[in-house]
């Protein structure tokens, strides 16, 4: 059976295929608010979501997106991680934000080895992200759980200590 069609078995627990289908977002801006909370707007061309992040991997996103890691003495565990993916002739495919299940975001990274092989992990939000914008691969939520995602409301914007927005 193919890699890009499901099993019938997984078909049926879906519904459909349908809730299967992926769209393209991307992250538009990083938020530390008041008690060091991180939060991270991902959006898209009709509407913008606001996730929050742990401290630690809001820290390690802001770094990254600002390019301070280019220039570090040291690297990071994620500059690590990709470097030791490349050394085995893999590369990171693509990010899909799969699921919440409370207040935790689930995300797969997928994965395509320099003999086309595909495999797939989960890892956090924060965790895809940083990977995300360093591979700089493209970056998708599942359609049916991105539905059900209120969209960003920015009244209290002005609570925000740093904005971290993209320099265009």
């Amino acid at each position: 059976m193919s890699d890009n069609f499901p099993s019938k078995s997984f078909k049926e627990k879906t519904n459909s295929v349908n809730d299967l289908e992926l769209v393209d977002i991307r992250l538009e801006k990083i938020l530390i608010g008041p008690n060091d909370r991180a939060y991270v707007l991902l959006g898209n061309s009709e509407k913008t979501v606001c996730f929050e992040l742990n401290s630690f991997e809001g820290s390690m996103l802001s770094f990254v997106y600002k390019g301070l890691h280019t220039n570090s003495h040291i690297q990071t565990i994620h500059q690590l991680y990709i470097r030791y993916l490349k050394d085995q002739g893999t590369n990171l495919e693509r990010v899909v934000i799969e699921s919440r299940a409370g207040d935790i975001n689930y995300a797969s990274l997928r994965f395509v080895d320099i003999k086309h092989r595909r495999y797939y992990a989960i890892c956090s939000l924060g965790d895809a992200l940083i990977l995300s914008y360093l591979t700089k691969c493209s970056l998708s939520v599942v359609k049916k759980p991105w539905l059900t995602y209120d969209p960003y409301d920015d009244t209290n914007y002005e609570h925000f200590i740093i904005d971290l927005s993209p320099e265009d």
